[in-house]
This record gives C-alpha cells, structure tokens and sequence, in this order.
C-alpha cells in the first residue's frame, strides 16, 4: 500500500457512497483519523448531505452530522444554477450517465449532478485548481469528467475510487493504536 492515501489535490468532493461505505462498516471514526492526520476536509455538496441525512435515518444523529461538527467535514453552498459552466457541467452529467446506464434522465438522481455542479464551481470560481472526487459511481465520474472537459477543466480532476479508498483507510488504522 502507497505511504499516502490522499492525492495530491487541493480540494476533496465526496459522493454519498464513500460516507455510506463507512457507516456501514461501523469506521467512520478511521475516516476521520485518516482525514484529520492529513489535515484535510472533505467537502459535501448539498443534495449529497441530503442523502446521507434522510428524515427517517434509522439510528439516531447520522455519522456525517457528527463530522460537520468537527469540521473534517464541510458543507458546500447550493450550486449556482444560473452559471451556464455549472449548468451544462450538471446537465453533462445527467446525460452520459443516462446513456451509460440505459435509464432514462429524469430518473438520474440529482446528486450526482451535483457532485460534477461543484467541482465546476469550485473550478469557475478559482477557488482551487484540483479535485479529487471520491465516488464509486464510474458513469457519474466520467460524465463529470467529460463536462469539466468542455470547459477546459479536464487535467485537474481525479477519480478516487470510494471503495479502494475506504479499504485502504481500513486497512492502515483498523487495528493501529
């Protein structure tokens, strides 16, 4: 195993499947060891906290409330809808995953636009220069991937694979002191 999980990015946007991943597993809290010694903060968009946060969450405060707290973990603004970059990103990505997956657009689920809606406006907006997005959704990230292109942002974009990324995390704190 590589000496370091993160890449080498600026900002770090997660879809709903890493977080997922990690409650399931019960080691949220090796996430957050792992993110907190790199000194990094993952960054959520909206519909993607709206996801991990149902009104009929099954076990009390979801995990993600408790990482907001503790800062490792922070909120996006809503996407900017009126940003044509943003817009056409976010339609993008709709499309080639409805085309990816053989459904139909209106059926793809909003937050994975969302992802690709703010990485094009962290983008847009200079507020870095690189993304890793940490997804296990490969349509959504390629779609994302395809979007940011058009508009000339295709180099500073990587794909973390959520599931690699969490065993990797798993494996190197699961059973440290």
């Amino acid at each position: 195993m590589s000496a370091q999980l993160f890449p080498s990015v600026e900002s770090h946007i997660i879809d709903a499947n890493l977080f997922i991943r990690f409650e399931r597993h019960d080691t949220v809290r090796l996430l957050e060891r792992a993110v907190t010694e790199d000194d990094i903060v993952l960054l959520l968009p909206t519909r993607v906290y709206e996801e991990l946060t149902p009104e009929s969450y099954p076990h009390g405060t979801p995990p993600v409330e408790d990482a907001l707290e503790a800062g490792w973990v922070q909120l996006l603004e809503e996407v900017d809808y009126s940003n044509p970059v943003v817009s056409a990103t976010m339609d993008i990505v709709r499309q080639y995953i409805s085309a990816a997956t053989d459904r139909p657009e209106h059926t793809i689920e909003q937050a994975d636009a969302e992802v690709g809606g703010a990485a094009a406006t962290l983008l847009e907006q200079g507020q870095t220069e690189s993304i890793a997005i940490y997804t296990n959704d490969l349509p959504a990230f390629r779609g994302i991937e395809r979007a940011l292109s058009q508009h000339g942002y295709e180099e500073p974009v990587q794909l973390v694979k959520a599931f690699d990324f969490s065993k990797s995390v798993e494996n190197r704190y699961q059973f440290s002191g």
